[in-house]
């Protein structure tokens, strides 16, 4: 049984329109959706730089409080659209940023500038230290700080702590509650 040769050739070209229209499909669709979590990164980095200098400006401005952590709870989603994702404090040696970024897909980032103009006290964002704070001498539970957090943690906080009365500390990290507390 001969085949025509037209045949063939519909039959192929057939084949490359449908997988075509596949690919474009597919790129398309990826484009739109990491649009979609690009902005939905920058919103999280903004909501946790403003938090941030919200807690810096309480921070400083409670004199009486020298030597205490204040701290704000975030409430940030668990994932994007089923992607992990991971928050990390940053300087470029002129200012201090919020990133946000996709596990898996290092392309996928956002930032957020920190905007601080304190003049009265010597600011340090820790952007490369981890270590422990306790929360009101202890009774409120411990802040482990730390310049990148995965996303999915529960009870991340940004936090404020004035050393003395010419330097603050703050940063992001992971609340831990007194044992029995919430």
């Amino acid at each position: 049984m001969d085949v025509p040769l037209s045949h063939v050739i519909g039959t192929v070209a057939i084949i490359a329109i449908v997988i075509g229209a596949t690919l474009a499909y597919t790129i398309i669709t990826s484009y739109a959706e990491a649009n979609v979590l690009k902005t939905q990164l920058t919103q999280i980095a903004e909501n946790i730089s403003l938090n941030l200098v919200e807690t810096i400006a309480l921070t400083n401005f409670g004199n009486v409080l020298t030597n205490e952590t204040i701290m704000k709870t975030l409430n940030l989603p668990t994932d994007l659209a089923n992607r992990a994702y991971f928050i990390q404090l940053i300087t470029d040696g002129q200012g201090y940023y919020v990133q946000t970024q996709l596990v898996v897909r290092t392309d996928i980032t956002a930032t957020s500038p920190i905007p601080l103009n304190s003049t009265q006290t010597q600011l340090i964002i820790v952007t490369n230290s981890t270590g422990t704070l306790q929360v009101r001498q202890g009774d409120q539970g411990t802040i482990q700080y730390t310049p990148l957090i995965y996303g999915g943690r529960q009870n991340i906080v940004v936090w404020g702590w004035k050393e003395n009365s010419t330097t603050t500390w703050a940063g992001i990290g992971v609340w831990t509650p007194p044992t029995g507390g919430t």
